[in-house]
This record gives C-alpha cells, structure tokens and sequence, in this order.
C-alpha cells in the first residue's frame, strides 16, 4: 500500500479512535455477542455505563471509576478491542450490535435511570443504545464524537461516497502485515493526545486490539451517518469536545454541533488544551463533567 493511502487511512482511525473497589460482586464480567461488561461499585448508587472507542478497552475509564466506588459502575469493552477479550465471530455491523447487546444488558440487570458516558465511537454506540432502551437511560455523554465522522472532514460528503474508500480501507488494513499496520496506526497518535505518555498509552491500547476487527470497525464509521438514530434518543446529550489549539474554539464547536442540532436536546462544552482522549489530556476537567451529570450539580 502507498504512503498516501496509509496516510489518509491513519488521519481518519486518529480521529475515530479515538478498575475499582467494590462493594459488590468486584470485577463482576457478563459476556454477550459484542461486549463485556465489568460491574464495580455501589448497587445503591448511580448506575453509570461507560464505553471505550475504536481499539480501546474498557480501561480508558479506569481512573474515572477508582474515583467512584459510590456508583453503580458499568465498564464495556467490545470484543476485539483488548481487555483480555477476543475478536468478535461475527465482525459486521460493528456499533449497532454492541449497542443492541448494551440495551439487553440494562434490561437484563433492571437499570434504571442510566448515564452512558461514550467516547469516540463508543459515543454513537452510546446514543444507539440509548434510543434502543429510552425508558432507562437518563443521560448520555458523548466525549469528542459526532454521528458520522467522515462528516467532520468533509462536509457535504455522504455515505454512499464513502462506501467504496471504506471497504477499500477495510481490506487494506486486514492486509497489512502486523508492524505496518502499527506503523500506519502510530501516524495518527498526535492528534489522540497532548502528551507524549498519553500516545503511548493510546499506542499501547491499539496493539492490544484485534487487526480485522479494528479494520472492520473503522470502515464502518466511515462509510455510516448514525443520525438517522438519534430520533429515538429522549434523554438529554451532553457533548463533550476536545478544543484543539491549532483551531479556533467556535470553529470546533461548529464542525460538532451542526451533526447534532434539532436532533436531540443537546448541550454541548469544550474542553481546552486537550485532544482526542480528552480523559488523558484533561482528567480533572473530565472528571467533573462527569460528575456534573451524575450527580446533578
């Protein structure tokens, strides 16, 4: 594959891409067709379901959920995106089934009154999941995402366009051998974080997940416009946006909030000096947004 296509596919997965005491039942894993889900926490408290982006593992929230042994913690990982687990049988249709298997989850445990904090394209299976099971989820947090990503770069551009680049990118990227496909995936960690530990982290995290399933993945939020979901979204969206330095504030603001407005009741806020894992680059302000929608203050 030429350099110019290793280096588009690497812009676009940089931008995609983007655990605690317990009271009951520590490290609790349930497993379904797509995710695990690890339950920590207080029954009694607020029930919170957190879940990792492209090639992330559900431990991007640890310091989020050490934090909070008084809430009723949920931590997702999809299968194939590290934390132990293995890629998925069935690889197609990447968000809608971890979203679907996120709704049967609530409902099997009996949640009620959920906050999903989503980061990245654990942002759309977020807000699927919170139209799939409107009567149980409160609130969702979305952390530096939008409905369909290829949007962000090129306005105007539709997933029908789309489609042939991403299954092009789909097969390339299952093709690659291991260290080019790294080497590729490394091109993009500057826009992940501000820090040279939180590249690292974000490096580390990518080498955990599974080659095909991240190709696959990748493709689809590509090739996808989720919007046509949010209809069934009812709970409050809070968006979380990283505010890059090399652009303007209101800029980025812009470029998110156009794919949201009208849609859903949105309210959306900016997070200075940070960059895609904005919960690496900013913890402390992460941290109590997070709070500010859990706790109502």
């Amino acid at each position: 594959m030429c350099s110019k296509n290793s280096n588009r596919i690497g812009a676009f997965v940089a931008i995609a891409v983007g655990v605690a005491v317990a009271i009951i039942s520590a490290n609790q894993a349930r497993a379904e067709d797509r995710v695990v889900v690890e339950r920590s926490g207080a029954e009694q408290g607020a029930s919170v379901v957190y879940i990792p982006g492209l090639a992330t593992p559900g431990a991007v929230y640890g310091p989020t959920v050490e934090r909070h042994s008084d809430w009723d913690n949920h931590v997702v990982t999809l299968k194939g995106f590290g934390g132990d687990t293995q890629a998925p049988e069935e690889l197609d249709n990447v968000v809608e089934g971890a979203a679907l298997d996120i709704a049967a989850y609530l409902e099997s445990e009996n949640l009620q009154d959920v906050v999903l904090v989503g980061h990245s394209m654990g942002a759309q299976v977020a807000l699927l999941t919170a139209g799939a099971a409107a009567d149980r989820v409160s609130h969702v947090v979305v952390v530096d995402s939008a409905p369909f990503f290829a949007g962000l770069m090129q306005p105007g551009v539709t997933p029908d366009m789309m489609a042939p680049q991403a299954a092009a990118m789909r097969q390339q990227m299952s093709a690659m051998p291991r260290d080019a496909y790294l080497g590729m995936m490394a091109q993009g960690l500057r826009v992940q974080s501000m820090t040279q530990d939180g590249q690292a982290q974000v490096l580390r995290w990518i080498e955990g997940a599974d080659q095909a399933t991240v190709a696959t993945a990748t493709a689809e939020l590509m090739s996808t416009d989720f919007a046509p979901w949010l209809a069934e979204v009812e709970a409050p969206v809070t968006l979380l946006y990283a505010e890059f330095p090399e652009m303007a504030p209101e800029q980025i603001r812009s470029m998110f909030v156009r794919q949201y407005e009208g849609k859903v009741d949105l309210e959306a806020r900016g997070v200075a000096d940070s960059r895609h894992f904005i919960m690496l680059d900013q913890p402390e302000s992460f941290y109590a947004e997070i709070e500010r929608v859990v706790e109502g203050d």
